[in-house]
């Protein structure tokens, strides 16, 4: 089963073209099998579109301009050497 926090703010989650909420999605989640929770997991981490049970689930992933560092701070993303830069 689902938790709370396996679906982060960073999702969002369509049943059939419907917005779900995170509450419904988990009573969803509790008739997965382990294959077809591990399988919503997965999808969650890349977005995408599945179909569990003759459901049909979107997910679509906030994408962000930046990135976390090593330290697990914000950055943006390094930007492309031009060759002048290399003379």
């Amino acid at each position: 089963m689902l938790s709370k926090q396996s679906i982060r703010k960073e999702h969002t989650i369509f049943l059939n073209r419907v917005k779900m909420l995170k509450d419904e999605i988990i009573e969803i989640s509790k008739d997965f099998t382990e294959v077809e929770e591990l399988h919503f997991r997965k999808m969650l981490q890349q977005g995408g579109t599945i179909t569990i049970q003759g459901k049909k689930f979107e997910i679509q992933k906030e994408s962000k301009d930046y990135t976390r560092n090593s330290k697990g701070e914000y950055e943006a993303a390094a930007k492309p050497h031009r060759a002048e830069d290399w003379e």
